[in-house]
């Protein structure tokens, strides 16, 4: 994460913004040097500090040990009023990134203060509210990243086998039919190596847009990985995924892509498999083996076509 060049304005007690100028008197200024620690997660939430000067970062251990940072705060921001309201322990750690001084206020004090001052309160509920807005924000944009092919905007492999998993279970509870097709780019190889991979890529990025605009909407498509893709097609019977297949195979066919010409058929084409639950396979891992094999028919069969279902296109 880029560190923040200005940590903003120092502020003195009387200088709090808005509602929290009162609580000024109530609390004890002290210095941090860079890198103290306020409070550790799971601490108790004893007091509530107000930043007066500096950067603070507030962070939370992951399960797998890992120090992810939520946020900095700066002048004029409060942190640990949640713990210190309902007397649970401290969910993220704070310390000081910058040279800082903070307002300290004891937990108790600062609830009697509440009693008095209800505006404060909700002033607080509000910046509670903005925080969790920006939290589910980041962790959205996260989880995006996580299940995305960074080259061409798909779902990645792990994506689509927790999906395959989570729509078979759910075909096989409603009787739902659930169809897997395998994609390839025939030979693409030989373009990359003729081409060269920057080049490559944009038929990757090409032919993941074109396989995307022939889903319908709640299709799963994902790259599987190199040249190969998916697509995960809830409800399809064996027609109208071979209807699927087709199409996608004819769009890519017709495209027309920069260098195709040097390809050994003198075009960019795709073969496919297609397997159905629960007429090809009775689980997900055999679904993906049937959609395979019949990929590897259609390969063997001379490519730019697809397998599955009837009979392939010639």
């Amino acid at each position: 994460m880029n560190q923040p060049k200005d940590d903003g304005p120092a502020l003195t007690q009387q200088e709090l913004p808005g509602t929290f100028a009162d609580l000024g008197p109530l609390g004890r200024e002290s210095a941090l040097e860079p890198g103290a620690v306020l409070w550790r997660e799971g601490d108790a939430g004893d007091h509530v500090v107000l930043l007066l000067e500096g950067r603070l970062e507030v962070s939370h251990q992951t399960p797998e040990g890992e120090e992810l940072v939520l946020r900095h705060l700066y002048p004029g921001a409060v942190a640990g009023e949640m713990a210190a309201l309902d007397g649970q322990a401290r969910s993220a750690t704070v310390r000081a990134r910058s040279p800082s001084r903070v307002l300290s206020i004891p937990a108790v004090r600062f609830r009697e203060f509440l009693r008095e001052r209800p505006d404060v309160l909700e002033q607080l509920f509000w910046l509670q509210l903005e925080r969790v807005r920006s939290l589910t924000w980041r962790v959205s944009r996260t989880h995006h990243r996580a299940i995305t092919d960074p080259l061409t905007g798909l779902y990645n492999y792990g994506f689509f086998r927790e999906r395959l998993a989570m729509e078979l279970e759910r075909a096989q509870l409603t009787g739902d039919t659930l169809a897997l097709t395998i994609f390839d780019i025939d030979h693409f190889k030989h373009y990359n190596d003729t081409h060269g991979h920057q080049e490559g890529n944009k038929v990757l990025q090409k032919v993941a847009e074109i396989l995307k605009q022939t889903g319908r909407r709640g299709d799963v498509v994902a790259r599987y990985g190199g040249e190969e893709f998916v697509a995960l097609l809830y409800g399809a019977g064996p027609s109208d995924a071979r209807r699927f297949a087709e199409s996608f195979r004819g769009a890519v066919a017709v495209h027309g892509f920069p260098g195709e010409s040097s390809q050994p058929s003198g075009r960019i084409t795709v073969s496919g498999g297609v397997a159905v639950f629960p007429l090809d396979a009775q689980d997900d891992l055999a679904l993906v083996k049937a959609a395979d094999e019949r990929l590897y028919q259609a390969k063997d069969g001379g490519r730019n076509r697809t397998v599955g279902g009837a009979t392939p296109h010639l």
